[in-house]
């Protein structure tokens, strides 16, 4: 099936050219077979250049929210540790929302819970203060931030949650983000490459990772360590980012979930797993289901060719995995686009029509 991916393989050289990215790495399933990698690019442009390998891992920013958070509450729900239409403050008992209403499990993973976008956390945090305190600190801030909205009212994509819900799943679970989602998730599937970037924790020896920005706040060029700010202050490891891979295990976890929505053996049951990748249309018009986003017609990432029973998720680092339960294909493009700055848009553009080559060469357009 290689010759009929050459379409698809001229269109990651023309966005390198174009200035879209650095570097990127595709994997594509089809029917329960990953039917094409490439690895294209660079990994690294400073202050050294290096080539993009299949084997170069990517920091993967907001997949983390549906493969690690999504996933792990997953887990907690099958086990009747934690209940969908429960409020946040049943588990994580500081969370007062100054007084208000406070948002459903629901609410925070299909991003209705009224909590604000993004804030910089960071900025206010010592980065000398030992990890603990940092976390610390981060989880506090969420804990008093405002409603900006009633839960369930608007739609507002939100770190700030799957923030509260990465400290959720520590307060149930006793355990750490990461050695939770290495023990439960990770080594479960047999995804032993797989995992958070620990800050304080020696980087795995021999791995090889997509740089990513010349950060201006830390003063250097971010190489297998977590780009997005608060990620890092909180020591690598959140509920919001995090998580490293290369595309062909983000492709393992991908198949994986599909065999469990077949009915084959998953982390959880088949009943689990349908009802968090359900739009759930809250409110109403909504795309998101829980932890996962379905495509918005017409203006999908996904382009035009997947089904409307598809789930997927993008990550702000050039990240992106959609998943076909209809038509049995996954599509994993990781790039390094915020190399060496995050000053790039053109892979808005870029996605859709990577994606619509990708279901024509699969014959599924």
């Amino acid at each position: 099936m290689r010759h009929t991916f050459q379409r698809v393989s001229r269109l990651l050289v023309q966005g390198i050219e174009a200035g879209y990215f650095p570097g990127a790495a595709l994997a594509v399933g089809y029917q329960g077979h990953l039917v094409f990698e490439a690895a294209v690019g660079h990994a690294a442009l400073i202050p050294t250049e290096r080539r993009m390998t299949l084997d170069t891992a990517f920091d993967l920013a907001s997949l983390t929210k549906a493969i690690a958070t999504a996933t792990a509450v997953m887990r907690l729900v099958e086990a009747g540790q934690v209940r969908l239409d429960a409020p946040i403050s049943a588990y994580v008992t500081a969370s007062s929302h100054t007084g208000e209403v406070s948002p459903t499990i629901r609410q925070l993973l299909s991003h209705c819970s009224g909590l604000p976008p993004w804030q910089p956390y960071y900025r206010a945090i010592d980065p000398a203060l030992p990890q603990v305190d940092r976390r610390c600190a981060v989880y506090d801030a969420v804990h008093h931030e405002p409603l900006i909205a009633p839960a369930a009212t608007t739609m507002q994509y939100s770190d700030v949650g799957f923030i509260l819900l990465g400290e959720l799943i520590e307060t149930v679970t006793e355990m750490a983000l990461d050695a939770f989602c290495t023990q439960e998730i990770f080594q479960a599937l047999q995804l032993g490459g797989m995992g958070f970037m620990n800050l304080a924790r020696p980087r795995p020896v021999g791995s090889s990772y997509a740089r990513t920005e010349a950060c201006p706040w830390r003063r250097r060029v971010l190489d297998g360590e977590v780009h997005d700010e608060n990620a890092w202050i909180m020591g690598g490891v959140a509920g919001h980012a995090g998580l490293f891979a290369t595309a062909r295990e983000v492709w393992h976890f991908g198949h994986s979930l599909l065999a469990g929505l077949h009915g084959k053996s998953w982390l959880v049951s088949r009943a689990t797993l349908q009802a968090f990748t359900q739009r759930q249309s809250l409110p109403d018009g909504s795309t998101w289901a829980l932890g996962w986003d379905t495509p918005t017609p017409g203006r999908s990432s996904a382009g035009q060719y997947f089904s409307p029973t598809s789930i997927g998720h993008l990550g702000f680092t050039g990240t992106s995995l959609w998943i076909d339960p209809v038509q049995d294909a996954i599509v994993v493009l990781l790039t390094n686009r915020v190399h060496p700055t995050r000053q790039r848009d053109g892979i808005k553009a870029f996605r859709p029509s990577l994606h619509d080559a990708v279901m024509q060469a699969l014959q599924l357009a």
